[in-house]
């Protein structure tokens, strides 16, 4: 493969990328080409160091949106992370996707306890009524605060560490970008 079609296939498979930001590295290994030909190197010998196209786009890639995810958190951000690393390798679909899903169904299975707990006393007081007895009107009023104070305070802490999971699974996709890449 000679420069210009390792250039072209490059150039191709970044296209999900923004103008600025490809043309930026295709410039970069054009670069790195010229540089390699001023010191007596071949343009295949060049390309075939350099690896695949294809692979590289993909690291490239999961790059990209392992950033994109840190500058713009979102749920949607961090799944195009997951999926662009995911896609480096079969490896990544048990280590990277494996952890991801569950973090993801833990977390919705407490909220879904937190706003559970919140609104429960609601529920339980249009089902039932309030008891016509004063000492267990007082017990239903403490067991209904109690409720709505521990699935707000649930929910408060779910969101403190959803932000935490978040950034720490985004390090944990930068660690295994560097490790699939050998540094």
């Amino acid at each position: 493969m000679n420069r210009r079609e390792f250039i072209d296939e490059l150039n191709a498979l970044l296209r999900d990328l923004p103008d600025k930001e490809r043309l930026d590295i295709v410039a970069d290994y054009t670069e790195h080409f010229l540089i390699g030909v001023e010191r007596g190197k071949s343009e295949e010998e060049i390309a075939e160091s350099l690896g695949s196209p294809k692979a590289l786009a993909r690291e490239i890639l999961a790059g990209y949106r392992i950033h994109q995810a840190q500058s713009n958190a979102s749920v949607g951000n961090i799944t195009r992370a997951v999926l662009a690393t995911v896609s480096l390798g079969f490896f990544n679909l048990v280590f990277v996707l494996g952890p991801f899903i569950g973090m993801i169904g833990a977390l919705f299975a407490f909220f879904v306890a937190a706003i559970t707990l919140f609104f429960a006393p609601l529920v339980f007081f249009l089902q039932y009524g309030i008891p016509n007895v004063s000492h267990d009107r007082m017990m239903m009023l403490f067991a209904s605060m109690a409720s709505c104070g521990l699935g707000g305070m649930l929910a408060i802490g779910l969101a403190r560490l959803s932000r935490w999971l978040y950034r720490q699974f985004l390090r944990y996709l930068q660690f295994n970008v560097r490790m699939i890449r050998g540094k």
